[in-house]
């Protein structure tokens, strides 16, 4: 058998690739995580603007299932994140009752958690994967820069249309059951606003109003969220149709939209320090895998797992992750 770099290989350092790769290290499999962006976390990410900080994409997470529980309990004790409140305001001023399920938040923003889940493991940031193939009974997963890795097994946490895309570049071949449940999954767009203010609000507590069936679907502000102690930054996200609407816009278009749309809730003497524009492609899954992963084997085990599989939500990512890291452990002992 020839030489390989890794036992596994997971393409995509975000919840369900960290979450995955943490189950296989502790099994003492080798694992090697590469990352497109310039930090690990996905949408679990902390951005800086003006002095002060904003959580960007993911806004909070809740726990449905007693496996996750175990995982969020960990972290309560480590004091990585906390619970921020048991309901929002649905577009209104007036506070709502809670609804009883506890919505947490990540002390210093969601990057300190995606530190807590990266420690000890070998991630690569910045690695432009280009391809998946398969010769010589080994994966070979193809970089823009360097080498390709030769591995066991592979699992793909990207957004699926971006997985297809490199399993088509690198010549893989895929079941036609497999590719076409695949093929099913759609995501839709989100852009998100983020701007460095002086002044106050009118947001109910604890800060945040969420509105999902508005063109701006949710306003945060991080300071009283406690993350962002250099200054108060607000993070606004546009819902689905509206992210459609304005996605071809300049950025400064897009942040003038929401500004306007914003006005209500800031109070009259606010000052604009700074905005800045995100754009996340793949926010939400619109169409979803009806199971936590998806396993093929090309020989060897490759497997699918992400936010689209079983679930939406951050926890569900999580465990899709989990079960990912799960089910192709038991193939690499065949090789």
């Amino acid at each position: 058998m020839n030489a390989i770099d890794a036992d596994v290989v997971i393409i995509g350092a975000g919840i369900a690739g960290l979450m995955a790769a943490r189950r296989l290290h502790a099994s003492r499999i080798r694992v090697v995580v590469l990352e497109k962006g310039e930090q690990a976390g996905g949408r679990l990410a902390t951005r800086a603007v003006g002095q002060g900080r904003a959580d960007s994409g993911a806004q909070f997470f809740t726990v449905r299932s007693t496996l996750f529980q175990s995982f969020v309990t960990r972290w309560l004790e480590e004091e990585v994140v906390y619970e921020w409140s048991r309901g929002w305001s649905d577009g209104s001023l007036l506070v709502m009752p809670p609804d009883g399920y506890p919505r947490f938040a990540a002390n210093g923003g969601f990057e300190r958690l995606v530190q807590r889940l990266a420690r000890g493991l070998d991630i690569r940031i910045a690695s432009n994967v280009t391809g998946i193939g398969f010769s010589n009974d080994t994966f070979n997963v193809s970089q823009q820069a360097g080498e390709p890795l030769r591995c066991r097994g592979v699992v793909v946490t990207t957004p699926v249309p971006l997985a297809l895309r490199l399993i088509n570049a690198g010549g893989l071949r895929l079941s036609t059951a497999i590719r076409q449940s695949l093929e099913t999954i759609q995501y839709a767009p989100c852009l998100c606003g983020l701007f460095a203010i002086r002044g106050d609000t009118y947001l109910p507590e604890p800060g945040v109003l969420q509105r999902p069936g508005e063109s701006i679907s949710w306003i945060a502000d991080n300071e009283r969220k406690g993350l962002s102690s250099g200054g108060r930054v607000l993070t606004v996200h546009a819902n689905r149709d509206a992210s459609y609407l304005h996605w071809s816009l300049p950025d400064e278009v897009v942040l003038a939209w929401m500004l306007e749309a914003i006005m209500p809730w800031l109070q009259v003497d606010v000052e604009i320090i700074e905005g800045r524009l995100e754009r996340w492609d793949y926010a939400v899954p619109t169409t979803v895998y009806p199971a936590p992963y998806l396993l093929g084997q090309h020989p060897g085990p490759i497997a699918f797992a992400g936010d689209a599989f079983d679930g939406p939500r951050v926890e569900g990512a999580a465990l899709s992750g989990l079960a990912a890291a799960d089910a192709i452990s038991p193939y690499l002992l065949l090789y």
